[in-house]
């Protein structure tokens, strides 16, 4: 019983930390804009994915796309609002691992039956993360694989196990490891900004601009106007009309 007794401290523990990390959140402007657009952009997934009626199998795969999307996303949202940093990040790079294939396939929409009935050989060659990342910079004109950077970096520290990623369970202000769940503002605030930064995105791509189903498209309409202000805020030189849409 003392075990459990142990288990109960923690989550109670957690569930403090998940206070103090949203009444920082609340305290700072940016960081609550950064929660409200992830909370948008789980909403029109949620719209896609939950109430609208599919009109075929492929938009049936899109729709559980969407869903590894919104239960990745909540995962990350819930262990970093509570003090486990590194796993948070851990979600945060499979949102983009699964956002660079749904942008992917989106482009390429015949590929989304060949990616749903590919064995596990052709699933890694044609549609790994090394290979979907190549297709997206040769569509987009890259040359400087900042998309492989991005997920080498999260991987290294944080997926991954390495001496580097400790610097993800030790606490800033004293350097040393913590075991279980702390609180960090700097750890808490990086991980913000770079899950917003993905999921607004990838909510985008992910949700037709074009349907029958007019409930999704106000929802899609309502996402592009937060999106529109938020970028213009937050993302320099750029603006929401930069992101893929169908």
């Amino acid at each position: 019983m003392g075990s459990l007794r142990n288990l109960h401290t923690l989550h109670g523990e957690e569930e403090k930390l998940r206070e103090r990390s949203l009444a920082l959140i609340d305290q700072r402007l940016d960081l609550s804009d950064h929660l409200a657009i992830l909370a948008e952009a789980m909403d029109v997934i949620w719209a896609f994915s939950h109430d609208h009626t599919r009109e075929n199998e492929d938009e049936l795969t899109l729709q559980l796309f969407g869903i590894r999307l919104f239960n990745a996303t909540a995962a990350s949202i819930k262990l970093a609002l509570s003090g486990y940093y590194q796993k948070a990040l851990d979600q945060v790079r499979d949102v983009i691992e699964t956002g660079f294939l749904v942008d992917y396939l989106i482009s390429h929409p015949s590929e989304i039956a060949v990616w749903r009935a590919a064995d596990k050989k052709l699933r890694k060659n044609r549609f790994g993360p090394d290979p979907i990342r190549r297709a997206l910079d040769k569509r987009d004109g890259y040359t400087g694989e900042k998309r492989k950077m991005i997920y080498d970096l999260i991987s290294e520290t944080a997926s991954h196990a390495s001496f580097k990623g400790f610097a993800l369970i030790a606490n800033t202000d004293t350097s040393l490891g913590e075991i279980g769940p702390f609180f960090d503002e700097k750890k808490l605030a990086a991980w913000l900004q770079e899950l917003a930064k993905h999921l607004s995105i990838f909510a985008n791509i992910l949700v037709p601009t074009q349907s029958s189903d007019l409930k999704l498209l106000a929802a899609q309409a309502h996402y592009l106007h937060a999106l529109h202000g938020w970028m213009s805020k937050y993302v320099s030189g750029t603006n929401a009309s930069c992101a893929t849409t169908r």
